[in-house]
């Protein structure tokens, strides 16, 4: 089952929840999913103007048209992916583990 796109403003809130207190490996590892998801969204917008530009009949062809759609497709599928992973994450980062101790000194 495909995830729903996470609009952009959406994720901005999304990290803003995240801690300060994050040890510099996690913030390493969120400004990768960050500039990802950023990425993939900016290359997406690129071929869709681009493939509009071509059914417009500005420029290119029905070649063209097709390879840019398949492009799109696949962009498209891989920022609903990576905006979960950066759901993922932030939700690792922002919730503590619960750790239960009992009388034997060992948490559970």
């Amino acid at each position: 089952m495909r995830e729903n796109p996470v609009h952009p403003h959406r994720l901005q809130q999304l990290v803003a929840s995240v801690p300060e207190s994050i040890t510099a490996e996690q913030r390493a590892r969120l400004l990768a999913h960050v500039q990802t998801s950023d990425g993939c969204r900016a290359r997406a917008d690129r071929v869709r103007h681009e493939l509009r530009r071509v059914l417009d009949g500005a420029e290119g062809g029905a070649d063209r048209a097709v390879d840019l759609a398949c492009e799109l497709d696949s962009l498209e599928r891989v920022q609903e992916r990576v905006d979960g992973w950066l759901g993922e994450l932030v939700d690792e980062l922002t919730h503590t583990p619960r750790v239960v101790h009992y009388d034997d000194g060992v948490p559970a």
